[in-house]
């Protein structure tokens, strides 16, 4: 029924960044494949890209989510272990050699199905589409979050993640000649409910410290003329407000201006399906929680196509 609808249509896929959330794209893709439904072309940004281009590279969506599964909590702290560079705080040596084995060493030009990865050159601004060249450059540069990974050099430029300039590149699409687009867009919308006021406290004496432990903190903080409550208060957390950890700031700060970006591209290109995976209480790096994303992808991909009538019961 499907593929009968957008028969003689020039499909193409359009794969969002998004970090781990990204991983729902392998679900909205399994999808697609039962579906039938042939990708004429690919764009892909940020982890976009590394599922996308793994894809049209001939790797099967299976074995891209065998390979995804495989990904443990152990993994995912190996890829990602610091090594603190000048320019980011992971050299990204490792997260490449994982590309390299996972796609091979193929040109983009090669590839089974027309694939573009975007990437942001960190000076200017610009968009940059990676159309042709070396399929693991471009995804590495596409990935590459600043400050968290170190930039690539590519053609005397500084590049770093495509969400920065285009995390739901649609128009690449366009130009590339698809007349039927299918977006998928993992930014999630903004918590405007959350306003960082506390629901309860926390107390000492709910936590872990005994009253030994209590007792020689106190002791040690008055010989060095530190005040107690200060510090009680301090570690309790009593207060108005939660002040969000390193980690929260880092997610918000990028979903703000992505999710804004995204919002603007959908107005301006309109998707003819825009699939949009709800994936709640993911961080950047939980690649480990693979299982849940994937299916949220999947289901996610059926509801749109239900919605837009594309598919009956």
């Amino acid at each position: 029924m499907v593929r009968k609808m957008i028969k003689n249509k020039k499909v193409g896929l359009v794969l969002g960044s998004g970090s781990a959330k990204g991983l729902s794209h392998i679900g909205v893709i399994k999808f697609l494949k039962e579906m039938d439904i042939k990708i004429d072309y690919i764009v892909g940004s940020s982890i976009g890209a590394m599922i996308g281009g793994a894809y049209a590279a001939g790797i099967s969506i299976n074995e891209i989510e065998d390979i995804a599964l495989k990904t443990d909590l152990a993994s995912s702290v190996k890829y990602f272990l610091p090594t603190i560079s000048k320019s980011g705080l992971i050299s990204g040596t490792k997260v490449k050699k994982f590309i390299e084995d996972t796609v091979g060493d193929i040109e983009i030009e090669n590839l089974k199905i027309p694939f573009v990865a975007t990437a942001t050159d960190i000076f200017t601004g610009e968009e940059i589409d990676f159309n042709k060249g070396n399929l693991v450059e471009a995804i590495r540069a596409s990935i590459s979050v600043p400050i968290i990974f170190q930039p690539v050099i590519y053609n005397n430029q500084i590049l770093v993640d495509g969400g920065l300039a285009n995390p739901l590149p649609i128009n690449v699409a366009c130009k590339m000649g698809a007349d039927f687009i299918i977006a998928v867009n993992v930014i999630p919308l903004l918590d405007k409910t959350n306003t960082g006021k506390k629901k309860e406290n926390n107390n000492l004496q709910n936590s872990t410290f005994t009253a030994e432990m209590k007792s020689a903190m106190r002791k040690k903080l008055e010989a060095l003329n530190i005040d107690y409550k200060w510090v009680k208060k301090l570690l309790t957390n009593k207060g108005k407000y939660n002040v969000p950890g390193l980690k929260k700031v880092l997610n918000q700060s990028i979903y703000i201006t992505q999710r804004k970006l995204v919002q603007l591209t959908i107005e301006l290109y309109r998707p003819d399906i825009l699939i949009e995976p709800n994936v709640p209480s993911v961080g950047f790096f939980d690649f480990y929680k693979a299982r849940e994303i994937i299916d949220i992808g999947y289901k996610a991909a059926q509801k749109a196509f239900y919605e837009n009538k594309l598919l009956t019961k």
